[in-house]
């Protein structure tokens, strides 16, 4: 897990269409008007100066602790090209998710899953590889922490997005279908919210698969078995 080394887990990634080279690291303290701007330029919700999570990034950078759930937290990453913030990437532990458990098994679940927020590049930089870029690194750093599986909630009007994320390995939901995971209180399912709403949920399982049944979308083991 990195902590205070913020540069354990930069990256760097040829430019594409003749742009500058993307860089992605993880957010420093005093970034966080820099990266709530790109993601609020880009419509993400509950983005905009002075917000909580501009605050947070600023005190700790891109590794961010949750006061109101032990063991839970946030990652924020910045694409940089030419030393330009022009995307961040933001994922945490689904708080409302786990609450929904005994306390007990708060921490399995922190260890298990986490959930995509924003994922926003400036409009003058897309095309440059900036999104791609900041999605792979941001995979790569959870495989490495051992959590199985990984969600978006994107907007359910969105053809190009939807189609974006399935390019990249993720298996979309129906409307209002849940992926399902096996807990210590049984199998529970996260979704997106009800049938007739505005998102769909994008799930990946950098371990394992997503198998589509009857009941809905379900983490796979690599044995077959349901996890």
């Amino acid at each position: 897990m990195i902590g205070q080394d913020h540069d354990a887990s930069d990256a760097n990634v040829p430019g594409v269409n003749g742009k500058h080279a993307v860089h992605v690291r993880l957010i420093r303290p005093g970034e966080g008007a820099a990266a709530v701007a790109v993601a609020a330029a880009a419509g993400a919700p509950g983005t905009f100066s002075g917000s909580p999570l501009e605050a947070a990034l600023d005190q700790f950078g891109g590794y961010v602790p949750f006061a109101d759930l032990r063991g839970a937290h946030g990652w924020c990453f910045g694409a940089f090209s030419d030393d330009r913030l022009v995307g961040v990437v933001y994922a945490c532990s689904p708080v409302n998710f786990i609450r929904s458990f005994r306390p007990e098994h708060h921490a399995h679940l922190i260890q298990t899953l986490i959930e995509i927020e924003i994922l926003a590049v400036d409009d003058g930089s897309r095309g440059c590889g900036a999104g791609t870029a900041l999605l792979s690194h941001a995979e790569q750093h959870f495989r490495e922490l051992g959590l199985q599986l990984i969600v978006a909630k994107i907007d359910a009007t969105d053809k190009q997005v939807m189609l974006w994320y399935r390019h990249r390995g993720y298996t979309l939901a129906r409307n209002g279908e849940s992926c399902f995971i096996n807990t210590p209180e049984g199998p529970a399912g996260i979704n997106a919210g009800p049938v007739d709403g505005e998102w769909r949920l994008a799930a990946k399982a950098p371990h394992a698969s997503i198998v589509r049944r009857t009941s809905g979308l379900w983490l796979n083991r690599v044995d077959g078995q349901a996890s």
